[in-house]
């Protein structure tokens, strides 16, 4: 029997790498391609995120709020103002059920001082209309976190309580002033009929939870927990692997 020349043992080689080569391409890119798919989505969404406006959208979707540890307030509480019920509840701020103002931190005081309804959180005052329509923000605290905040008696100023100073703030021209003693008249908080609570959950929003940072965290693997960097790090190696594999047949095949 005679020997095999030395270019059929290396077309014979080649052609084991080739197959081996395939053999492995094809399962790599079955594996990466859930991962490609997922990448290419959101990244052309989050290219286009500012003129969609989910950079300024924040979330509505409960299971998406749930994944990332926020949950609708289970209870609520409401202020009759004409015959309207300006409810607070977390994060968020209604009149019946409509959400009328957010803040980063939870709302924590509604006063009526004729003519306006005046609701507070940690680092603002918002004044509004009877109707819901927002008239001014004050945001220049004298101090850096307001605890609450209401009316006082034959005043018509608002009273501004911090950790351990008490400012009288005139609503008109937003003057500040610095007093001590005083005692507020707690709002008379009444409770939220059940279809109304149902309503306002369903309503539930984070302010600093947009559609653009949910995008970005599938992108950058962080919504998938403390694995997920892990998972999009073995994506990346799989495209880089089915990229060298593929530019390795091509050659292979080519110097046959």
């Amino acid at each position: 029997m005679g020997s095999v020349s030395s270019p059929t043992i290396g077309i014979m080689k080649r052609a084991t790498i080739i197959r081996t080569l395939w053999h492995w391409h094809r399962r790599v890119g079955l594996l990466a391609c859930a991962l490609i798919i997922v990448l290419s989505i959101t990244g052309i969404l989050a290219n286009h995120s500012s003129q969609l406006g989910w950079d300024r959208s924040p979330i509505s979707v409960q299971w998406i709020l749930n994944s990332y540890g926020f949950n609708a307030p289970e209870t609520y509480q409401g202020l009759a103002v004409d015959e309207h019920l300006w409810v607070i509840g977390g994060t968020q701020l209604f009149r019946d059920d409509v959400s009328v103002a957010t803040c980063s931190s939870d709302w924590h005081s509604v006063s009526w001082l004729d003519p306006m309804v005046i609701a507070s959180c940690a680092s603002k005052v918002e004044l509004f209309s009877t109707d819901g329509d927002r008239i001014e923000i004050f945001s220049a605290l004298p101090e850096g976190r307001l605890i609450k905040s209401g009316r006082i008696k034959n005043d018509g100023r608002l009273l501004l309580q911090f950790t351990q100073n008490q400012y009288l703030l005139d609503v008109d021209s937003f003057e500040v002033t610095a007093v001590s003693g005083y005692e507020m008249i707690l709002p008379q908080w009444q409770s939220v009929p059940a279809p109304m609570t149902q309503s306002l959950q369903s309503q539930f929003r984070v302010q600093d939870l947009t559609w653009e940072r949910f995008i970005l965290d599938v992108h950058a693997g962080r919504w998938f927990g403390g694995w997920g960097w892990l998972l999009m790090d073995l994506g990346a190696i799989f495209m880089l692997t089915l990229a060298l594999s593929g530019v390795v047949m091509y050659v292979l095949r080519r110097t046959r």
